[in-house]
C-alpha cells in the first residue's frame, strides 16, 4: 500500500517513523507541507521519501499513492479530506474526524457515493487489547458504570496562560481537551457500547473559551459512562468498566490501550495482546488489510463509529 503524508507535525513524524520500522508493506510516496518546505525536505531526506509537495492540488494530480494520510490541524481536516475524495483518492485522516457533524456526514456520503475508503486514525480501536475487552464484556455483564480519564498537563499550557496560543488551545482551529484527548475516551465508550442516548459536557474553560479540561457524561438505558480529560492538570490515566459480575481495567492512556486487567469470580487476570512497539501500527495494518481484501463493509462500520463520536461531541 502506498501513502502520501499530508503534514509534518508531531503525529506525522511519528507515523513516518512507525512505517519505516514496523509498518511492513506500506510505502511512503511523498510528503506535503503548506508552510514549511525546508522542514518537509529535511524530513523527507532523513526518511528517504522521494518527493516533497507544497501544492496540495498538484500532489493530488501527480502522486499515484493509494491513500493520502491527513495529519494537519483539526480545523483543516474537512477541506483536505474533501479535496482528496473529489480527486478519487482514498483517505486516512487523523482524529478528530471533523469539527462538526454536518462535515462528517458530508465526507462519509461522498466517500460512499464514490466507493472510496475513508478511515479515521483512532489507534485504540484497532488494538488486540481493545478487541479483548469487547469480547469480554459479557463475562462481567450486566454493566452499569464506565469511568475514563486521560489527563496530561500540556507543555504548551504555561504559554497559553501568558497569551501565546498554540493550535491545541485555539477554538478556531478545533483545539481543546475534548478534541485532543477526550475523543479517545469517547471512542472507547462508543466503540464498546454504541451510540449513547444523550451526552452532556461539563467543561473548565480558559481565557479564550477553550476547554482546558472537562468531563462528558454519556447515558445509555442501563449504563452511565464518564469521560474526563485535562490539559491543565494531570492524573493517572485509566478506563474502568464495572459490571455486576466483575470489572475490567485498562491502566494506561486510552490512545495506547496498553494492557487489560479483568476481575471475574474473585480472580484478577492481566493481559497484554498488542503486538507492536508503536501504538499506531495496528491501525495502519488494519487499514492495509481491509483495503487489500476490499472489505468495504468493515470500513463502513468504522466510519459509522466516527460519525457517532462526532455526533456525541456536537450534542454536548
Amino acid at each position: 500500500m502506498r501513502i502520501s503524508i499530508i503534514g509534518t507535525g508531531m503525529i506525522a513524524t511519528e507515523v513516518i517513523s512507525m512505517l519505516r520500522t514496523e509498518g511492513k508493506g506500506i510505502e511512503i510516496t511523498s510528503l506535503f507541507s503548506h508552510s514549511d518546505k525546508d522542514k518537509a525536505q529535511s524530513l523527507a531526506k532523513a526518511n528517504r521519501i522521494a518527493r516533497v509537495y507544497t501544492d496540495y492540488t498538484q500532489l493530488l494530480k501527480e502522486d499515484d499513492a493509494d491513500f493520502v494520510y491527513i495529519a494537519l490541524v483539526n480545523s483543516a481536516h474537512y477541506d483536505y479530506v474533501r479535496q482528496a475524495l473529489e480527486a478519487d483518492r482514498n483517505v486516512i485522516v487523523e482524529k478528530p474526524f471533523t469539527t462538526s457533524l454536518s462535515q462528517a456526514e458530508d465526507l462519509a456520503s461522498l466517500a460512499r457515493s464514490r466507493n472510496l475508503y475513508l478511515f479515521e486514525a483512532v489507534s485504540l480501536l484497532h488494538t488486540p487489547n481493545f478487541k479483548l475487552v469487547k469480547d469480554s464484556l459479557t463475562r462481567i455483564a450486566p454493566i452499569h458504570l464506565v469511568q475514563c480519564n486521560f489527563s496530561q498537563y500540556s507543555s504548551r499550557y504555561e504559554r497559553y496562560l501568558q497569551g501565546d496560543i498554540a493550535p491545541a488551545f485555539n477554538p478556531k482551529l478545533g483545539g481543546g481537551a475534548m478534541n485532543d484527548l477526550n475523543v479517545y475516551n469517547i471512542n472507547t465508550v462508543i466503540g464498546l457500547f454504541g451510540e449513547p442516548l444523550t451526552t452532556t459536557y461539563y467543561a473548565n474553560r480558559g481565557h479564550n473559551g477553550i476547554d482546558t479540561s472537562g468531563t462528558m457524561v454519556l447515558s445509555y438505558p442501563t449504563l452511565t459512562a464518564t469521560c474526563t480529560a485535562a490539559k491543565d492538570s494531570s492524573s493517572p490515566s485509566f478506563t474502568i468498566i464495572q459490571g455486576e459480575k466483575g470489572w475490567i481495567r485498562i491502566p494506561t492512556t486510552a490512545n495506547e490501550f496498553g494492557s487489560v486487567e479483568i476481575m471475574e469470580g474473585g480472580k484478577l487476570t492481566s493481559y497484554q495482546r498488542n503486538a507492536y512497539e508503536s501504538r499506531l501500527t495496528h491501525e495502519f495494518m488494519d487499514f492495509k488489510d481491509v483495503w487489500e481484501k476490499k472489505d468495504y463493509k468493515r470500513m463502513e462500520e468504522w466510519l459509522d463509529t466516527s460519525l457517532a463520536v462526532v455526533k456525541a461531541i456536537e450534542a454536548k
